[in-house]
Protein backbone atom coordinates (compact mmCIF):
# COMPACT_ATOMS: atom_id res chain seq x y z
CA UNK A 1 0.00 0.00 0.00
CA UNK A 2 0.94 3.56 -1.14
CA UNK A 3 1.20 6.53 1.12
CA UNK A 4 -2.24 8.73 0.47
CA UNK A 5 -0.55 11.86 -1.33
CA UNK A 6 -2.94 14.04 -0.04
CA UNK A 7 -2.22 13.18 3.79
CA UNK A 8 0.56 15.22 5.57
CA UNK A 9 4.32 13.67 4.93
CA UNK A 10 5.55 11.27 7.58
CA UNK A 11 8.50 12.55 9.48
CA UNK A 12 10.02 9.30 10.24
CA UNK A 13 11.50 8.34 7.52
CA UNK A 14 11.92 5.46 5.37
CA UNK A 15 15.16 4.65 6.39
CA UNK A 16 14.72 5.20 10.38
CA UNK A 17 11.37 2.53 9.94
CA UNK A 18 13.90 0.26 8.13
CA UNK A 19 16.43 0.35 10.72
CA UNK A 20 14.37 -0.35 13.38
CA UNK A 21 12.96 -3.08 11.25
CA UNK A 22 16.56 -4.54 10.83
CA UNK A 23 17.36 -4.09 14.28
CA UNK A 24 14.35 -6.99 14.71
CA UNK A 25 16.12 -8.94 11.90
CA UNK A 26 19.30 -9.20 13.37
CA UNK A 27 19.15 -8.47 16.91
CA UNK A 28 17.62 -11.86 17.50
CA UNK A 29 14.45 -9.72 18.80
CA UNK A 30 11.20 -10.65 18.65
CA UNK A 31 8.68 -7.36 18.38
CA UNK A 32 5.99 -10.24 19.40
CA UNK A 33 7.64 -10.16 22.92
CA UNK A 34 5.61 -13.31 25.09
CA UNK A 35 2.56 -12.47 22.66
CA UNK A 36 3.26 -14.32 19.81
CA UNK A 37 1.90 -12.44 15.90
CA UNK A 38 -1.65 -12.64 16.75
CA UNK A 39 -1.94 -11.92 20.05
CA UNK A 40 0.36 -8.66 20.16
CA UNK A 41 -1.82 -7.73 16.88
CA UNK A 42 -5.22 -8.11 18.31
CA UNK A 43 -3.74 -5.77 20.73
CA UNK A 44 -3.77 -2.82 18.67
CA UNK A 45 -6.19 -3.89 15.70
CA UNK A 46 -9.32 -5.54 15.20
CA UNK A 47 -8.11 -8.66 13.34
CA UNK A 48 -11.26 -10.18 12.45
CA UNK A 49 -12.15 -6.91 10.46
CA UNK A 50 -9.18 -7.16 8.41
CA UNK A 51 -8.89 -9.09 4.81
CA UNK A 52 -7.09 -12.47 4.56
CA UNK A 53 -4.28 -12.58 2.20
CA UNK A 54 -5.03 -16.68 2.04
CA UNK A 55 -8.06 -17.67 0.43
CA UNK A 56 -8.97 -20.23 2.98
CA UNK A 57 -9.87 -18.04 5.62
CA UNK A 58 -12.60 -14.69 6.24
CA UNK A 59 -10.11 -12.44 8.24
CA UNK A 60 -6.85 -11.49 8.88
CA UNK A 61 -7.14 -13.39 12.12
CA UNK A 62 -7.65 -16.93 10.41
CA UNK A 63 -4.28 -16.68 8.27
CA UNK A 64 -1.98 -15.07 10.47
CA UNK A 65 -2.97 -18.40 12.91
CA UNK A 66 -2.52 -20.37 10.24
CA UNK A 67 1.15 -19.18 8.58
CA UNK A 68 1.99 -18.00 12.02
CA UNK A 69 1.39 -21.14 14.16
CA UNK A 70 0.33 -24.03 12.43
CA UNK A 71 2.52 -23.65 9.57
CA UNK A 72 5.22 -21.03 10.39
CA UNK A 73 6.20 -20.20 7.23
CA UNK A 74 6.04 -16.18 7.29
CA UNK A 75 8.99 -14.26 7.54
CA UNK A 76 9.64 -13.06 11.02
CA UNK A 77 9.09 -9.70 10.03
CA UNK A 78 6.39 -10.24 7.88
CA UNK A 79 3.68 -7.71 9.12
CA UNK A 80 6.21 -4.63 8.60
CA UNK A 81 5.11 -5.22 4.90
CA UNK A 82 1.95 -6.02 4.78
CA UNK A 83 -0.45 -3.91 3.52
CA UNK A 84 -3.29 -4.58 5.70
CA UNK A 85 -1.16 -3.02 8.43
CA UNK A 86 1.00 -0.30 6.30
CA UNK A 87 3.64 0.32 8.89
CA UNK A 88 6.12 1.59 6.45
CA UNK A 89 3.74 4.41 5.24
CA UNK A 90 1.66 4.66 7.78
CA UNK A 91 1.01 8.26 9.84
CA UNK A 92 4.24 8.69 12.10
CA UNK A 93 1.36 8.38 15.06
CA UNK A 94 0.00 4.70 14.16
CA UNK A 95 4.49 3.63 13.58
CA UNK A 96 5.15 4.83 17.36
CA UNK A 97 2.40 3.66 18.53
CA UNK A 98 3.32 -0.24 17.12
CA UNK A 99 6.81 0.37 18.87
CA UNK A 100 5.45 1.53 21.97
CA UNK A 101 3.19 -1.72 22.25
CA UNK A 102 5.94 -3.92 21.88
CA UNK A 103 7.71 -2.17 25.10
CA UNK A 104 4.39 -2.43 27.33
CA UNK A 105 5.21 -4.85 30.06
CA UNK A 106 2.20 -7.64 29.30
CA UNK A 107 4.50 -7.88 25.68
CA UNK A 108 8.02 -8.07 27.31
CA UNK A 109 8.03 -7.84 30.93
CA UNK A 110 12.00 -7.89 31.05
CA UNK A 111 12.90 -4.64 32.32
CA UNK A 112 16.64 -5.09 30.72
CA UNK A 113 15.02 -5.58 27.29
CA UNK A 114 12.55 -3.11 27.43
CA UNK A 115 15.19 -0.65 28.66
CA UNK A 116 17.41 -1.45 25.68
CA UNK A 117 15.17 -1.60 23.00
CA UNK A 118 13.11 1.72 24.32
CA UNK A 119 17.03 3.07 23.81
CA UNK A 120 17.79 2.28 20.51
CA UNK A 121 14.14 3.07 19.41
CA UNK A 122 15.40 6.88 20.70
CA UNK A 123 18.34 6.66 18.91
CA UNK A 124 16.77 5.60 15.85
CA UNK A 125 14.15 8.25 16.13
CA UNK A 126 16.09 11.16 17.09
CA UNK A 127 17.19 12.42 13.65
CA UNK A 128 13.17 12.80 12.97
CA UNK A 129 12.11 14.31 16.22
CA UNK A 130 10.55 12.01 17.84
CA UNK A 131 11.21 10.00 21.42
CA UNK A 132 9.51 7.11 23.40
CA UNK A 133 8.94 8.10 26.53
CA UNK A 134 7.26 6.80 29.97
CA UNK A 135 4.24 7.69 30.45
CA UNK A 136 2.76 5.98 33.14
CA UNK A 137 3.62 2.53 35.36
CA UNK A 138 2.10 -0.79 35.69
CA UNK A 139 2.89 -2.48 38.96
CA UNK A 140 5.73 -1.49 38.98
CA UNK A 141 6.90 -2.01 34.93
CA UNK A 142 6.90 1.34 32.80
CA UNK A 143 4.29 2.30 29.63
CA UNK A 144 5.54 4.46 27.33
CA UNK A 145 4.44 6.66 24.92
CA UNK A 146 5.43 8.77 21.70
CA UNK A 147 6.84 12.59 21.85
CA UNK A 148 7.20 14.99 18.56
CA UNK A 149 9.80 17.55 19.45
CA UNK A 150 7.87 19.67 16.13
CA UNK A 151 5.03 19.38 16.71
CA UNK A 152 1.95 18.99 19.86
CA UNK A 153 0.89 15.07 19.06
CA UNK A 154 -2.02 15.39 21.62
CA UNK A 155 -4.99 15.44 19.29
CA UNK A 156 -3.42 13.66 16.21
CA UNK A 157 -2.17 9.92 17.89
CA UNK A 158 -4.71 7.23 17.65
CA UNK A 159 -6.97 6.73 21.76
CA UNK A 160 -5.81 2.94 21.20
CA UNK A 161 -9.97 2.40 21.38
CA UNK A 162 -9.60 0.44 18.30
CA UNK A 163 -13.62 1.68 17.73
CA UNK A 164 -13.66 4.61 18.79
CA UNK A 165 -10.52 5.43 16.55
CA UNK A 166 -12.10 3.43 13.61
CA UNK A 167 -15.19 5.63 13.79
CA UNK A 168 -13.22 9.28 14.32
CA UNK A 169 -11.80 8.06 11.10
CA UNK A 170 -14.25 7.71 9.25
CA UNK A 171 -16.66 10.86 10.67
CA UNK A 172 -13.68 12.83 9.50
CA UNK A 173 -13.66 10.42 5.94
CA UNK A 174 -17.87 11.91 5.65
CA UNK A 175 -17.09 15.11 6.94
CA UNK A 176 -14.38 16.08 3.54
CA UNK A 177 -16.70 14.02 1.25
CA UNK A 178 -20.43 14.83 2.50
CA UNK A 179 -21.81 17.24 -0.31
CA UNK A 180 -25.54 16.62 0.12
CA UNK A 181 -27.95 17.22 3.65
CA UNK A 182 -28.42 12.95 3.50
CA UNK A 183 -24.95 12.86 3.58
CA UNK A 184 -24.41 15.80 6.18
CA UNK A 185 -27.10 14.17 8.68
CA UNK A 186 -24.70 10.88 8.50
CA UNK A 187 -21.97 12.51 9.96
CA UNK A 188 -24.04 13.61 13.11
CA UNK A 189 -25.47 10.16 13.32
CA UNK A 190 -21.73 8.71 13.42
CA UNK A 191 -21.15 11.26 15.68
CA UNK A 192 -23.75 9.74 18.01
CA UNK A 193 -22.17 6.06 17.64
CA UNK A 194 -18.24 7.88 18.64
CA UNK A 195 -20.17 8.94 21.82
CA UNK A 196 -21.60 5.77 22.75
CA UNK A 197 -18.52 4.19 21.93
CA UNK A 198 -15.78 6.18 23.71
CA UNK A 199 -18.48 5.93 26.97
CA UNK A 200 -18.80 2.62 27.16
CA UNK A 201 -14.89 2.38 27.13
CA UNK A 202 -14.57 4.75 30.36
CA UNK A 203 -17.60 4.37 32.35
CA UNK A 204 -17.58 2.33 34.93
CA UNK A 205 -21.03 2.13 36.69
CA UNK A 206 -18.88 1.76 40.30
CA UNK A 207 -16.76 4.38 39.66
CA UNK A 208 -19.35 6.74 38.33
CA UNK A 209 -22.64 7.12 40.02
CA UNK A 210 -25.05 9.29 38.01
CA UNK A 211 -26.52 12.22 40.20
CA UNK A 212 -29.54 10.77 40.63
CA UNK A 213 -28.42 7.25 41.11
CA UNK A 214 -29.77 5.67 37.75
CA UNK A 215 -27.87 3.38 35.99
CA UNK A 216 -27.74 4.39 32.42
CA UNK A 217 -28.23 2.21 29.76
CA UNK A 218 -25.69 0.44 27.36
CA UNK A 219 -26.29 3.30 24.98
CA UNK A 220 -27.41 6.26 27.31
CA UNK A 221 -24.02 8.27 26.03
CA UNK A 222 -24.95 11.55 27.47
CA UNK A 223 -25.64 10.00 31.28
CA UNK A 224 -22.43 7.90 30.89
CA UNK A 225 -20.44 11.11 29.96
CA UNK A 226 -22.02 13.46 32.18
CA UNK A 227 -21.27 10.93 35.16
CA UNK A 228 -17.92 10.19 33.96
CA UNK A 229 -16.60 14.13 34.28
CA UNK A 230 -18.34 14.80 37.19
CA UNK A 231 -16.16 12.29 38.83
CA UNK A 232 -12.65 12.75 36.93
CA UNK A 233 -12.87 16.14 36.79
CA UNK A 234 -14.62 16.80 40.28
CA UNK A 235 -13.80 19.80 42.35
CA UNK A 236 -13.44 23.68 42.20
CA UNK A 237 -10.26 23.47 40.33
CA UNK A 238 -11.69 21.61 37.40
CA UNK A 239 -15.12 24.06 37.51
CA UNK A 240 -13.77 25.15 34.03
CA UNK A 241 -12.90 22.12 32.40
CA UNK A 242 -16.04 20.41 34.02
CA UNK A 243 -18.38 22.95 31.96
CA UNK A 244 -16.58 22.68 29.16
CA UNK A 245 -17.02 18.85 28.76
CA UNK A 246 -20.93 19.21 29.84
CA UNK A 247 -20.88 22.25 26.76
CA UNK A 248 -19.06 19.82 24.13
CA UNK A 249 -21.37 16.89 25.34
CA UNK A 250 -24.45 19.09 24.77
CA UNK A 251 -23.16 20.54 21.17
CA UNK A 252 -22.65 17.18 19.93
CA UNK A 253 -26.20 15.80 21.05
CA UNK A 254 -28.15 18.61 19.95
CA UNK A 255 -26.79 18.82 16.24
CA UNK A 256 -26.92 14.90 15.54
CA UNK A 257 -30.46 14.63 14.93
CA UNK A 258 -30.65 18.41 13.11
CA UNK A 259 -32.94 17.40 9.70
CA UNK A 260 -31.74 20.61 7.95
CA UNK A 261 -27.72 19.61 8.39
CA UNK A 262 -25.33 21.12 6.03
CA UNK A 263 -21.12 21.26 6.09
CA UNK A 264 -21.35 24.07 9.51
CA UNK A 265 -23.76 21.89 11.63
CA UNK A 266 -21.87 18.59 11.02
CA UNK A 267 -18.90 20.09 11.49
CA UNK A 268 -19.66 21.50 14.87
CA UNK A 269 -21.19 18.38 15.77
CA UNK A 270 -18.30 16.63 14.89
CA UNK A 271 -15.93 19.32 16.99
CA UNK A 272 -18.09 18.64 19.98
CA UNK A 273 -17.66 14.96 19.45
CA UNK A 274 -13.69 15.24 18.51
CA UNK A 275 -13.22 17.19 21.64
CA UNK A 276 -15.28 15.11 24.23
CA UNK A 277 -13.23 11.60 23.10
CA UNK A 278 -9.86 14.37 23.30
CA UNK A 279 -10.81 15.20 27.12
CA UNK A 280 -11.66 11.66 27.86
CA UNK A 281 -7.96 10.35 26.55
CA UNK A 282 -6.28 12.62 28.06
CA UNK A 283 -8.15 11.78 31.54
CA UNK A 284 -7.59 8.10 30.59
CA UNK A 285 -3.80 8.61 29.93
CA UNK A 286 -3.88 8.16 26.34
CA UNK A 287 -2.53 11.11 24.86
CA UNK A 288 0.90 11.94 24.38
CA UNK A 289 2.99 15.32 25.77
CA UNK A 290 4.39 17.88 23.84
CA UNK A 291 8.59 18.07 24.26
CA UNK A 292 9.66 21.71 24.59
Amino acid sequence: MQPDPDSPANEISEVTRLKIIDHFSMGAVSWTGRQGDGGFLARLYDLSQLPSSDSRYKDAAGDIYQHCVRNNDWDSNWVFFDGRFNLMHAPDAEFVRFLCETVHPVVRPDKEEVVALVQFYNEALAPDGWQIVETKSISGHPVFGAQSAKRAVVFEEPTGWQKVDRQLQEMRHRLDTAMTEEQYQGVGLLCREVLISVAQEVYDPTRHPHVDAKHPSDTDAKRMLEAIFEVELKGSSNEEARAHAKAAIRLALALQHKRQSDFQTAALCAEGTWSVVNMLAIIAGRRGRRIT
